[in-house]
């Protein structure tokens, strides 16, 4: 398991205890095979299962992972962003790199490399590399100490996408490793609710979906009719969109954690 989405469980457990009061209980353990990832167990005597998936382009899982595990910043003592030019990164590279020309940014005052003297450039081959490769956008902002590092930016017109949210949902079916997570939780006893918690990252969303200030949406998407809970969140958003009953809601992070997970 990637660290990614190792944390997209994390954040599941927590987010689905919370609402629906469930005491959510590891169970993709001690060697079970395709076994869901959490069982859900209710003070009335229910039960449920619950199986948490990524939807991510598949060449940024590696990259995102290590990033998550940093949170999501390269330590330095001014404030930059970075911005990779593609979804592929090499991150142990870019990381280098990046802080030695913050390091002579913050030498030479400049706000980006691109504005080094040619001299301090010609001496370093990395960086000279980093800006004749295009590799991303490197830039200083007023903000907290360090390089705040987001996702590959992406050529789109907001205009130019569907603005329904269940549309892109639906497209998550083109993910080859989707279909496994939802067979596995409609393989679960008829007993059990099934639960399906989908972390999306925004490299993998249309651009008028990657900050939460759109309406929920008011379509059910087609292809998730056997669950009884489809929950979203994605890496940008201050809230997460559930799918029950035939509604999508709107459900703000509770202030601290909830979720109550057996050890």
């Amino acid at each position: 398991m990637t660290a990614l989405a190792a944390r997209a469980e994390q954040i599941a457990a927590r987010l689905v205890g919370h609402e629906t009061g469930a005491r959510v209980i590891p169970h993709d353990t001690d060697g079970r095979q395709a076994a869901v990832d959490f069982l859900l167990e209710w003070p009335d005597g229910r039960a449920g299962a619950l199986e948490v998936t990524l939807v991510v382009e598949q060449a940024s899982i590696a990259w995102q992972g290590l990033a998550m595990r940093e949170g999501w910043s390269w330590p330095t003592k001014t404030s930059w962003e970075f911005r990779p030019s593609d979804v592929d990164v090499n991150y142990k590279r870019t990381r280098r790199v990046a802080l030695k020309a913050v390091e002579l940014c913050d030498k030479w005052s400049a706000d980006n490399p691109a504005d080094l003297p040619d001299e301090v450039i010609a001496v370093e081959p990395e960086v000279a590399r980093f800006l004749s490769d295009g590799v991303g956008s490197l830039k200083r902002t007023s903000f907290a100490p360090g390089i705040r590092l987001y996702q590959s930016t992406t050529a789109e017109f907001i205009e130019g996408t569907a603005a329904d949210f269940s549309r892109a949902v639906e497209s998550w079916h083109e993910h080859p490793h989707l279909a496994p997570h939802l067979e596995k939780v409609n393989r679960v006893p008829l007993s059990f609710e099934r639960h399906l918690f989908v972390v999306v990252t925004n490299d993998a969303l249309p651009v008028r979906f990657f900050n939460d200030d759109f309406d929920a949406p008011v379509r059910s998407p087609r292809g998730f009719e056997g669950l009884d809970a489809l929950w979203v969140w994605s890496d940008y958003w201050h809230r997460y969109l559930v799918h029950r009953g035939a509604t999508w809601s709107w459900i703000d992070f509770p202030p601290k954690p909830h979720a109550i997970v057996a050890r």
